[in-house]
């Protein structure tokens, strides 16, 4: 049961499926196969390589990918890890198992995100499945503002504790974190495009549960 919280966080679900290798979404929250195609060489995008470390890819998690447009002129200013004039990609590592990505895209463009093993000498698979797509509203941890996530897509990671039911809570009630007088509750990394949000093993103990 997905417990009742104080602040609407609405999330549009949709049918799960396995994450393709790529996912592109628009502004119009275009989470579909037929959307993921090939970009012409004058669209602009961001494109995120999310490496997976330890102990998400033992425990299993969630990971919650937010995108934000942002003016074109700013998103050409970006500092990017590789690509070209049309295309900027960024290199990420995420370790907790409810992890977050809050980044920004060409407001004329698009994104996509490939999730990855840190290591690809590992021979176990690593094993993802989308399981909610949508938007929220939540309290930034950072200015304690209401602000608008309008792209959202939820992943699963599977793994020895932490089972797809414990992600859909997780995407239900994550906002709490950023709201507890713990300092140590979210750990907040930046790169060019944007942050990665890391709950602790504390906070997801006191945030991610279910309400009978």
């Amino acid at each position: 049961m997905v417990p009742k919280t104080t602040l609407a966080i609405l999330i549009l679900l949709s049918v799960g499926m396995l994450v393709p290798a790529t996912i592109v979404a628009t502004s119009r929250l275009t989470l579909r196969n037929e959307a993921a195609k090939a970009s012409t060489a004058s669209e602009l995008s961001t494109r995120l390589i999310i490496s997976v470390a330890r102990p998400l890819d033992e425990t299993g998690g969630a990971i919650i990918v937010s995108g934000r447009p942002i003016p074109d002129d700013e998103w050409r200013a970006l500092e990017a890890d590789g690509g070209n004039n049309s295309r900027k990609e960024f290199n990420l590592r995420v370790s907790s198992p409810a992890s977050i990505v809050d980044f920004v895209y060409p407001q004329s463009g698009t994104y996509s995100f490939k999730i990855q093993r840190t290591s690809s000498d590992d021979a176990t698979p690593l094993r993802t499945r989308q399981i909610l797509i949508g938007s929220a509203e939540v309290h930034d941890p950072e200015t304690n503002k209401l602000v608008t996530w309008p792209s959202m897509s939820v992943i699963h990671v599977e793994g020895d504790t932490y089972d797809a039911g414990w992600a859909r809570i997780f995407a239900s009630t994550f906002d709490g974190a950023f709201r507890q007088e713990d300092k140590d509750a979210l750990l907040i990394q930046r790169f060019a495009a944007g942050r990665i949000l890391s709950l602790s093993r504390s906070a997801i103990e006191a945030v991610v549960q279910d309400s009978k």
